[in-house]
């Protein structure tokens, strides 16, 4: 708030200094920059008994994103997540906003401007709040909101954005083409205002202020509604010519009528199809695409609405007076030229479902054959299928068996049996594993095994009936002593 008040005052430092004839004192600083602070947030002010309600909506804009840039730094410091203390937050600024309005509108000494209280109050409440409510709307509750909604009407609220967009943009593409047309005219007004570099500037901050504003009016001229500037008429059917205020912004209005001008309806008829063109996936049904693109068509209607009713206004009370962009002929034309040519794209140019279901179902088969390929791979490496000859089975029986003793350390000296041989078993005598005080534990003796040959031998299970003679013929071998086994050696650990 204050930030903005700031600006307001730099800007009205500069416009007094540069005028010549002006005394620059700082009071008369003051005083304009609070006048301009209210006209940023559409309070509109009676100047010498003139009524001024055509308000520049580039002041609004910036302070628009001054407050939403406070908002969310101040909901950062404050760790805000819930909804509850965010709507808080956003009070909070709306209602400093509009006191700080309604004090700076009463405090009127004898002069020239007037502004009702309460009319700046809600002006400056209503622009702070819904600039904070759209910086904050993650943890304000508005975005849990709409995700609540079904997924046709969440596609209709986002193309509507888009479509309101392409809409403004179409404005800004006539009103750039009229300039250039009427370029030589923009540089007579320029001229024709003054010599010195005072009035160019002041003549150049004024178009750059209003450019929103004939934007808006350059959109509603692309819908049909057109706008109205005093006597004068300016729309595609129905132009009424009268002299206008000489600004270079308004030099790009077209100087006569002309049947051409209908070819501008195509722009609009652009944006409809573009929004049925981004509804066209949003579901399988037609019914509810055609919902998403009434959503987007009203939503696009409401906000030019809006946007129409913030452009125009009183203006002085002259020849000029009002502007006037024809807000209510604005939402039927583009509710109309968005909802009628979307519907019929989004209802015709869907895409079909049975070739969807096709290529998902090919899809899953795929995965399904991928995984179970993968499966079969996977088993035949582990499991090794066993052979129809015993001799192959006695081969890697002793292969195996030749394994073990190795990764276990075993006698360098100990011999392999050759194929088709049993191996050989020594008569030994029977040693008893508890006389020995030095034998370690099994998991300790499992820890200083090392991975021979890419595989590593995990300890076998207690369960196991023999592990305790291997233990202690092992330990024997060792130790140089002789030792009996009845039973054969077990087999090797699996591999892993």
């Amino acid at each position: 708030m204050v930030l903005g008040f700031l600006v307001a005052a730099s800007v009205s430092a500069v416009v007094v200094g540069s005028a010549p004839l002006a005394v620059f004192s700082v009071p008369e600083v003051l005083a304009s920059a609070r006048w301009l602070w209210l006209a940023a947030h559409q309070v509109p002010v009676t100047l010498r008994g003139a009524p001024l309600g055509v308000l520049p909506l580039l002041l609004t804009l910036i302070v628009a994103l001054l407050v939403a840039r406070s908002a969310r730094a101040s909901a950062r410091r404050m760790r805000l997540r819930a909804p509850g203390p965010t709507q808080q937050l956003i009070g909070t600024i709306a209602a400093a906003h509009g006191v700080f309005a309604a004090v700076l509108a009463a405090v009127q000494p004898e002069g020239a401007a007037v502004a009702t209280p309460t009319t700046a109050f809600v002006g400056a409440a209503l622009v702070s709040g819904v600039a904070a409510t759209i910086a904050l709307a993650e943890t304000c509750g508005l975005a849990e909101l709409i995700s609540r909604l079904d997924a046709p009407l969440r596609r209709g609220l986002y193309v509507g954005v888009l479509g309101l967009g392409a809409l403004l943009a179409v404005g800004a593409l006539l009103f750039s083409v009229g300039l250039l047309v009427a370029l030589p005219k923009v540089a007579g007004m320029f001229l024709d205002a003054g010599q010195g570099i005072a009035e160019f500037f002041g003549i150049a901050l004024l178009c750059l202020a209003y450019l929103p504003n004939i934007v808006i009016a350059a959109s509603s001229f692309a819908l049909g509604s057109g706008f109205a500037v005093g006597k004068a008429v300016i729309a595609p059917i129905g132009m009424a010519l009268a002299p206008v205020p000489s600004v270079p912004l308004l030099a790009a209005l077209p100087p006569v009528t002309s049947r051409w001008w209908l070819a501008v309806f195509v722009l609009p008829l652009l944006v409809g199809v573009l929004v049925g063109w981004c509804c066209r996936k949003c579901s399988p049904e037609p019914i509810e695409r055609v919902k998403a693109v009434a959503v987007a068509a009203v939503l696009i209607g409401l906000a030019m609405f809006v946007l129409a009713f913030l452009a125009g206004g009183r203006l002085g009370g002259g020849p000029f007076d009002p502007v006037t962009v024809q807000a209510g002929k604005v939402v039927l034309a583009a509710a109309g030229w968005v909802l009628v040519p979307g519907a019929l794209v989004a209802w015709v140019f869907a895409p079909k479902a049975e070739e969807e279901e096709a290529d998902s179902e090919s899809v899953g088969e795929e995965a399904v054959l991928g995984e179970e390929g993968a499966e079969a791979d996977s088993e035949s490496d582990e499991v090794e299928e066993p052979s129809d000859t015993d001799d192959t089975d006695d081969t890697e029986d002793t292969d195996e068996d030749a394994e073990a003793p190795e990764a276990l350390d075993a006698p360098e000296d100990a011999e392999e049996p050759e194929e088709g041989e049993e191996p050989e078993t020594s008569e030994l005598s029977e040693v008893d594993v508890d006389d020995f005080e030095d034998f370690e534990d099994y998991e300790e003796y499992d820890d200083a095994v090392e991975e021979t040959e890419g595989y590593r031998f995990e300890p076998l299970p207690e369960d196991v009936e023999d592990e305790e003679d291997r233990l202690a013929r092992e330990l024997a071998e060792e130790l140089g002593e002789e030792l009996t086994i009845d039973d054969e050696d077990p087999p090797p650990p699996p591999k892993r």
